[in-house]
């Protein structure tokens, strides 16, 4: 095949992942083995291989490949069976199972059934020109959600030729507003009078901002608040990434329906938390939720904001604690971030040899498949300071609160 093969493992038997591991480094494939993983849904989800492996040992072997299949209907799923488990491979197969290899291994078998799965497996069709869709998410305030998703879209814009949006997707006050200097004409209130949200209406509720970026933001005053029905959410989430090929979402810390549907159709979910035990727990239940939900199938990535503030808690702390590597360690910068906030520009503009605008542009790196950003001229740096089913995630993230 042109491409190299990602191949998972789901088993609890170290040596079976080192045959299959040997035979498929002979074909070039990449294996990556979980053994005894507590939630192999979110870690398959989170490593988005071609084929799936389940060894039929595992405990409740059947139901883990249902919930594979049914999470990710584009992942090829083969049974890995033993002898004493030939009964339960048409059980396999029922919950679908695209075939399956035998243990102890033959090289031959393995390796053809591995081909021609791939081969007869029907391509699905990919939505037209769908946009990269990226949460920025956390369950607690003040940890940076907002900061973090505009230094971001701005980073991101400076790189790509393409259209970025940065959303705000909740029913609270703008602080897209504040953070970029933006006076938005358009906002969620005008967009709830419309009676019909189509991709006319959309464009024409977008403002441009001088960094290029496109915002759609929440209402800057109380009396403007408003609650759009979540099927105008859809709508909203769908049609902005037909619009542009990268959608930065900006959250609140409210587990309701609007952040259910966000993580339901983002493609990556950023989580934020501060170094301490109320934002890490917080994070952690938030992971746990992502890892448990078959409707979500974003990759997760965890970053700290305010990285070795003093009495804070040491960045391998939290990855241990949230049993997550770390993405990105945001060092803390109040007096940087208060003056963006407060100038209404973004660090990553004026500050762009900053350690904490460099650490932003890392994280890009990390998500998105573009060029390194370029470096800006001091004379153009300094006019930018003139700007202007089941259980839902929502459910399950109210109770775990």
């Amino acid at each position: 095949m042109d491409q190299m093969l990602q191949l998972a493992l789901i088993t609890n038997d170290h040596f079976r992942a080192q045959d299959i591991a040997a035979v498929a480094t002979g074909f070039q494939w990449h294996v990556e083995a979980a053994i005894g993983q507590a939630q192999p849904v979110g870690w398959v989800r989170r490593l988005r291989p071609n084929v799936v492996l389940v060894d039929l040992d595992v405990p409740n072997a059947i139901g883990l490949i249902r919930d594979i299949v049914s999470a990710m209907p584009q992942v090829t799923v083969l049974a890995l069976v033993t002898p004493q488990y030939l009964v339960e491979l048409q059980e396999a197969l029922m919950a679908g199972a695209s075939s399956f290899v035998t243990f102890p291994l033959e090289p031959n078998q393995f390796t053809t059934t591995i081909l021609r799965v791939m081969q007869e497996t029907p391509k699905r069709e990919v939505p037209t020109k769908r946009g990269h869709l990226v949460a920025v998410v956390g369950l607690k305030g003040g940890v940076g959600r907002t900061t973090l998703a505009v230094n971001m879209a701005v980073a991101l814009r400076q790189r790509v030729d393409g259209d970025v949006i940065l959303l705000e997707a909740h029913h609270g006050l703008s602080d897209l507003s504040l953070n970029l200097n933006l006076l938005s004409r358009h906002t969620l209130a005008s967009l709830a009078q419309e009676s019909n949200i189509d991709i006319d209406v959309l464009q024409g509720h977008l403002q441009n901002h001088a960094s290029k970026i496109k915002v759609l933001a929440a209402p800057p005053d109380v009396s403007q608040l408003v609650e759009l029905p979540i099927e105008s959410w859809q709508l909203i989430l769908n049609q902005l990434t037909t619009l542009a090929p990268y959608v930065v979402v900006d959250t609140a810390a409210v587990a309701d329906a609007v952040l259910s549907e966000v993580l339901t159709q983002a493609d990556d979910i950023v989580v934020v938390t501060g170094p301490d035990l109320a934002g890490l727990r917080s994070a952690v239940v938030l992971l746990q939720t992502l890892d448990s939900e078959s409707k979500v199938h974003g990759r997760t990535h965890v970053v700290i904001n305010r990285a070795g503030v003093r009495g804070g808690i040491s960045e391998a702390a939290c990855a241990k604690q949230m049993g997550e590597a770390i993405a990105v360690a945001l060092p803390d910068d109040a007096a940087l971030a208060t003056f963006a906030l407060n100038r209404g520009v973004p660090f990553v503009l004026s500050h762009p040899r900053s350690i904490l605008s460099r650490k932003v542009q890392e994280l890009v790196s990390k998500l998105f498949d573009v060029k390194a950003a370029p470096q800006l001229k001091r004379q153009a740096s300094r006019k930018l300071f003139s700007f202007g089913k089941g259980r839902t995630v929502q459910e399950t993230l109210t109770i775990a609160q």
